[in-house]
C-alpha cells in the first residue's frame, strides 16, 4: 500500500537512463527504499489491526443481536476479544450501582483473585483507586504500573491482591456510560509493565459502549418478555375464567361438576399440586371438592371432617376472613392437621374464605407438596376463583329454591279443586292443571298443540258443549279478552260448570272452571225445604250402614258398651235436672199467687228458686250438647273409610292440615300460641292415599298435640314454650309421618288403651274418646299402615304413621 503522490520504485525490467549524480549516491537511494518498506509494513499492520478491530466489533454486535436475553455469551466474547487484541492477560466486566462494583464476568483471572471477589464482592472502591477515579471522572483510567501507584503503597486490599497474587502491572478500565452515568466498567490487565496504545484504549471504549447497548437490549428484551408473559398469563386466566363461567351457566343443577372444574383450574393456573374445597356443616369442615389428591388422601378427608380453628389453614382463613398463606406447615407452631399432612404430603398451603355478603359458606385450600410460597398474583387469582365458587354455590342454591318453589306451585296448581287454564298475551294456551283437563275431558294431543282462545272455544262448540245461542254470545267476546266473565253451563254429561274469566297483569287471562253440580243439588234440596232433621236422619242412616260393615263387627260389642256407658251419665243428668226443674216450677207457681203480699224472706226464696231453676237448665243444655257430640263422633266413627284413592303429595297434605288445625285453634282461643316446626322430606314422591281420610287423621293428631301443649303451658310458670313439629320421611316402599308435641305427655298405663273407642285422657266433657279410634282404623284398616305412639310424661308425645307407598283398604 502506498500513499498518493509517493514515488513509485523503478521497475527492474525497464532500463532507464539515470543521471550521473544519482548513480554516484547508492547509499542515499537504499535508505529511501528501506523507509518506504517500513512505511508499507506499518500500514499493513494498521490495516490488519483495523480489520481485526472491525471484525471483533462486528462479531460482538452479531452476538448481541443473536442473544438479546443472555448477557453471558456477550460478555465472554467481548472480554475475550479485548484481551486477545490488546494482548492483555486477564480482565473482568463490572456493573456499578452508584456505590459498589459487582463482578458479572471474570475472564482468565487467577484463582486467588477470583476467590477475593467471591469473598469480598461487591466492592466499594477507594477514591484514588482506578475504579474510584473511573466512577468519579466517568473517563478511561489507564495506569502504566499498578505497583508504582499510591493505592499499592497504601496497601489497599484489592490493589495488593491484584499485584501480588494476580501479578497484574498495567491497568486499563473503560467506563460503561448510559446517559453520562456510570453503569459499569470493562477492566483488563497485563502482567508486565507495558502501557496500552491509543488504539487499544479506543477498542476497549468501543466494547464498553457495546456492552451498554447489550445491557440495555437485555433489559428491554426482559421487559418485553415479562410483558409477554403477563399477557399470556392474563389471556390464560381470562380463558380459564370464561371456561369456568361457561360451566357455571351450563351446569346450574350440577354443582359437583362446577366445583370440580374450579379446583382443577385453580391448581393449573396457580401451579398447585392439590386443591381442596371445604364446606362448614354441623360445626365441622367437610370436603366437597378436590383435585390432585391420592385415593388415600381423598378418603381420609372425606371421612375425617375437622373442627374450625387456627390449627388448619382453612380454619385460620375462616376466622380472619382473608387469604392466609402458610409457607411451610411443618414449621408452623399452630398447625394441627398432622395426620392429613402426612397422608397428603403438602408443605405450603394457602387458605381463601368463600364469603357471600360476609357470610362464610366454605374455604378454598390450595397446596404445594414443596416449600414454595404462592405469589401475590397467584393469591389474587385464587381469590377470584373463590368468588366464582361462591357465585356457583349461590346459583345452585337459588336454582334449587326456585325448583322447589315451582314444584310446590305445580302441586298446588294441580291439586286445586277447580280446573284452571291460562292464556298468554297472544291469547294462546300457556298452562293448565289436571282438574281442568279431567273436568272437560280434553285429550293430551289437543292441549299439546297450544291452541288459541278462539280455537279452544270452536273445539268445545264442535263437541256440543254449547248451544247455538251461547256460542254466538261467546264468539262476540273473543276479541275482548280483557272483559271479566262469569257464566254457568250444563255439560252433556249433566254436570253444571261455572266458568270465570279474569285478566292477568301484563297481558293474558285465566279461566277457572268450578264443578257446581253438588252446589246446585244442595240448592235444589233447600228449595225442596229439606230441614236439619232430614239431614241428621240421612247422616244417621249412613252411620248405621257403615256400622254394619264387616270391618266393624269385631268391635261392635265394645262400641255398644262404650256408647251405653258414655250416654248414660249425660242422660241421667238431663232426666234428674229436668224432674227437679218441674218440681221447682210447681213451687214457683204456688208462691207466685201471693207474691205481692209476701215478706222479703219469701221473695228471697222465690229468687233463689228461680236461680236454681236457671242453673239446672244450663246443666241440661251442657249435658245435652255433650250427648250430641258423642252421637256425632259415633256417626263419624261408623262411617269408616270413604273417598277416592289418589296419588297425593304428602308434604302438601301435611302442611294443609297443620294450617287448618292452627287456624281452628286460634278461632276457638284468640290467645292460643304455639311454635310450628316443619321437617319435610322434599324428595318425597306422591303416595296413594284417600286424602280426605288422611286429613281427618292429621287434624286429630295435631289437635291433640295443641291441647297437650296448651295444657302444659297453662300449668307452667311461664318459662315453657309450647311447640309442635311435623316430619315426613321416605323409606322406599313406605313413607312416614311424625307428629310430636312437647306437652304434658301420656302415662304408660294409658298408652295400650289409647286407640280403644271412647277412651280419652281428657277431663269429662272435653273429649268423646273416638278421635284416635277413628284415626287408628283409617290408618290400619283402610290404608294398611301402622299408627304408634311414644311419650314421656311431662316431656313429649310423638305419633308415628307408617303408610305403604301403594296401599289399599284391607279386606274385612
Amino acid at each position: 500500500m502506498q500513499r498518493r503522490g509517493a514515488r513509485r520504485p523503478p521497475v527492474k525490467s525497464r532500463r532507464t537512463k539515470q543521471p550521473k549524480a544519482a548513480r554516484k549516491a547508492p547509499a542515499t537511494h537504499s535508505s529511501v527504499d528501506h523507509a518506504q518498506e517500513q512505511l508499507v509494513e506499518r500500514l499493513k499492520r494498521e490495516r490488519d489491526e483495523a480489520v481485526e478491530l472491525q471484525a471483533a466489533s462486528a462479531e460482538v454486535l452479531k452476538i448481541i443481536g443473536s442473544s438479546p436475553g443472555d448477557m453471558k455469551p456477550m460478555f465472554e466474547a467481548m472480554l475475550g476479544r479485548a484481551l486477545r487484541i490488546c494482548d492483555a492477560k486477564f480482565g473482568h466486566i463490572l456493573l456499578y450501582d452508584g456505590e459498589r462494583f459487582h463482578a458479572v464476568h471474570l475472564h482468565d483471572v487467577p484463582p486467588s483473585y477470583r476467590a477475593f471477589w467471591d469473598r469480598h464482592g461487591p466492592i466499594r472502591p477507594g477514591p484514588n483507586t482506578g475504579l474510584g477515579r473511573l466512577a468519579r471522572t466517568r473517563e478511561v483510567v489507564h495506569i502504566a504500573d499498578l505497583k508504582a501507584d499510591s493505592p499499592y503503597t497504601e496497601r489497599q486490599p484489592l490493589r495488593v491482591v491484584t499485584v501480588d497474587e494476580a501479578g497484574a502491572r498495567s491497568f486499563l478500565a473503560a467506563p460503561m456510560l448510559k446517559e453520562d452515568e456510570v453503569v459499569g466498567a470493562i477492566v483488563i490487565y497485563r502482567q508486565e509493565v507495558r502501557p496500552f496504545t491509543e488504539k487499544q484504549i479506543e477498542l476497549v471504549k468501543t466494547f464498553a459502549a457495546q456492552a451498554v447497548i447489550a445491557i440495555e437490549n437485555t433489559r428491554l428484551f426482559e421487559e418485553v418478555q415479562a410483558r409477554t408473559r403477563d399477557l399470556q398469563e392474563s389471556l390464560q386466566q381470562q380463558t380459564a375464567t370464561a371456561d369456568v363461567l361457561k360451566v357455571i351457566s351450563r351446569s346450574l343443577v350440577d354443582l359437583e361438576t362446577v366445583l370440580e372444574t374450579l379446583v382443577e383450574t385453580v391448581a393449573r393456573l396457580c401451579r398447585a399440586d392439590q386443591v381442596y374445597m371445604f364446606h362448614l356443616r354441623h360445626d365441622l369442615w367437610h370436603l366437597v371438592a378436590a383435585w390432585g389428591l391420592s385415593a388415600e388422601a381423598r378418603e381420609f378427608f372425606l371421612t375425617n371432617p375437622f373442627t374450625p380453628g387456627r390449627g388448619s389453614t382453612s380454619g385460620r382463613a375462616a376466622l380472619e376472613r382473608r387469604a392466609v398463606l402458610i409457607p411451610d406447615v411443618l414449621q408452623d407452631p399452630e398447625y394441627a392437621l398432622s395426620d392429613g399432612q402426612k397422608i397428603a404430603g403438602y408443605r405450603t398451603t394457602l387458605g381463601i374464605p368463600l364469603l357471600r355478603e360476609d357470610t362464610l359458606i366454605g374455604v378454598f385450600s390450595v397446596t404445594r407438596t414443596r416449600v414454595e410460597a404462592f405469589t401475590e398474583k397467584e393469591i389474587e387469582l385464587a381469590t377470584t376463583f373463590a368468588d366464582q365458587a361462591v357465585i356457583a354455590i349461590e346459583n345452585a342454591r337459588l336454582f334449587e329454591e326456585l325448583h322447589d318453589r315451582q314444584a310446590e306451585l305445580r302441586v298446588t296448581f294441580d291439586n286445586m279443586g277447580d280446573g284452571v287454564v291460562m292464556f298468554d298475551a297472544e291469547a294462546r294456551l300457556a298452562a293448565w292443571n289436571r282438574n281442568f283437563q279431567e273436568m272437560l275431558d280434553l285429550p293430551d294431543a289437543f292441549l299439546a298443540g297450544r291452541p288459541n282462545y278462539a280455537g279452544y272455544f270452536r273445539y268445545l262448540a264442535d263437541r256440543g258443549e254449547y248451544s247455538a245461542d251461547l256460542e254466538a254470545q261467546l264468539s262476540r267476546t273473543i276479541d275482548d279478552t280483557r272483559r271479566e266473565m262469569r257464566f254457568e253451563r250444563t255439560r252433556p254429561d249433566g254436570r253444571v260448570i261455572e266458568v270465570r274469566r279474569n285478566s292477568v297483569p301484563g297481558g293474558g287471562f285465566v279461566l277457572i272452571y268450578a264443578d257446581v253440580t253438588e252446589r246446585k243439588r244442595a240448592e235444589e234440596a233447600i228449595r225442596a225445604a229439606r230441614d236439619a232433621a232430614e239431614t241428621a236422619l240421612r247422616e244417621l242412616q249412613m252411620a248405621q250402614a257403615s256400622l254394619v260393615h264387616a270391618q266393624k263387627m269385631a268391635a261392635l260389642g265394645q262400641v255398644t258398651a262404650g256408647i251405653a256407658h258414655e250416654i248414660k251419665n249425660p242422660l241421667n243428668f238431663v232426666n234428674n235436672f229436668a224432674g227437679l226443674s218441674v218440681e221447682l216450677l210447681d213451687e214457683l207457681k204456688d208462691t207466685t199467687r201471693a207474691v205481692a203480699s209476701l215478706d222479703p224472706g219469701k221473695r228471697a226464696q222465690i229468687v233463689e228458686t228461680i236461680g236454681m231453676l236457671t242453673g239446672n237448665l244450663e246443666k241440661i243444655i251442657e249435658h245435652g250438647r255433650r250427648a250430641d257430640g258423642i252421637v256425632r263422633s259415633m256417626l263419624q266413627h261408623s262411617r269408616g273409610g270413604s273417598g277416592d284413592w289418589q296419588a297425593t303429595d304428602l308434604n302438601a297434605l301435611v302442611e294443609e292440615a297443620l294450617n287448618l288445625a292452627y287456624h281452628g285453634a286460634r278461632a276457638q282461643d284468640p290467645n292460643f300460641d304455639i311454635t310450628l316446626q316443619h321437617d319435610l322430606d322434599r324428595n318425597l314422591a306422591p303416595v296413594d292415599v284417600v286424602p280426605q281420610e288422611l286429613t281427618r287423621v292429621l287434624l286429630n293428631l295435631i289437635g291433640n298435640g295443641f291441647y297437650a301443649a296448651s295444657k302444659r303451658s297453662r300449668d307452667n310458670d311461664g318459662t315453657y314454650s309450647p311447640a309442635l313439629k311435623v316430619m315426613t320421611r321416605e323409606f322406599g316402599e313406605s313413607v312416614e309421618v311424625r307428629v310430636r308435641d312437647n306437652g304434658i305427655g301420656i302415662p304408660p298405663e294409658d298408652r295400650d288403651k289409647l286407640f280403644q273407642p271412647f277412651f280419652t285422657t281428657k277431663p269429662t266433657g272435653e273429649g268423646t274418646g273416638l278421635g284416635l279410634s277413628i284415626s287408628y282404623e283409617i290408618i290400619t284398616q283402610q290404608h294398611g299402615g301402622t299408627l304408634t305412639v311414644d311419650s314421656e310424661v311431662g316431656d313429649f308425645t310423638e305419633f308415628t304413621i307408617r303408610l305403604p307407598r301403594r296401599g289399599r283398604a284391607l279386606p274385612g
